[in-house]
């Protein structure tokens, strides 16, 4: 009778797992030439099937010391982005690309959002200070990955397949990786210029 229950149960848990789809990760070292830093190059998953669940919780773009703070957000279309202002001067943000807005003037604690609804890239801009700029690169699927000053990245929790990885950079030129991610770690490295 306990071989029959243990059977069972075994059978029971091989059927719960058979429909489970385990996802994998991909890391990379991206080496530059023509740039001061690797850090800043977005590597994402070109295509990929599936509804995506926004962050839980808004990602932030500050202006600090003069600098947007960070140069670079990936983020996945529809999510809401805030704009802070930790200095005690005026700034103005607005974004020119594919989603176009002004958000005014401020110094001090106001803080505001903007939500980016079409894929690709935005520049943020202060037109009281036209030295700052970074980048919100919009993206359809949540795969994607930003190196560090190292140049290393890391995209988690890929779906099993095949895939096209491409790099973005605001300087660089983009490449581009046909990959394929199982249930281990997937590497790929790029070397990038001008």
């Amino acid at each position: 009778m306990k071989r029959l229950l243990k059977s069972c149960i075994l059978v029971a848990l091989l059927t719960l797992c058979s429909g489970v789809t385990f996802a994998g990760n991909i890391k990379g070292k991206i080496a530059t030439r023509g740039v001061k830093s690797p850090e800043g190059v977005v590597v994402y998953i070109e295509k990929a099937k599936g509804s995506f669940k926004l962050p839980q919780k808004n990602p932030r773009i500050d202006q600090v010391n003069l600098v947007f703070v960070p140069r670079v957000l990936p983020v996945l279309v529809g999510t809401t982005v805030g704009f802070y202002n930790s200095d005690t001067v005026l700034h103005n943000v607005f974004g020119v690309g594919d989603d176009e807005f002004d958000m005014g003037t401020w110094k001090g604690d106001k803080i505001d959002t903007h939500t980016f609804n079409t894929v690709g890239e935005v520049a943020i801009l202060c037109n009281v200070h036209p030295e700052m700029e970074a980048y919100v690169v919009v993206f359809e699927n949540p795969y994607f990955g930003l190196t560090d000053k190292e140049g290393n990245y890391v995209i988690k929790n890929v779906p099993p397949g095949n895939y096209k990885l491409k790099t973005w950079h605001d300087i660089l030129r983009s490449q581009t990786q046909d990959i394929h991610v199982s249930q281990e770690t997937t590497s790929a490295d790029f070397k990038l210029k001008r």
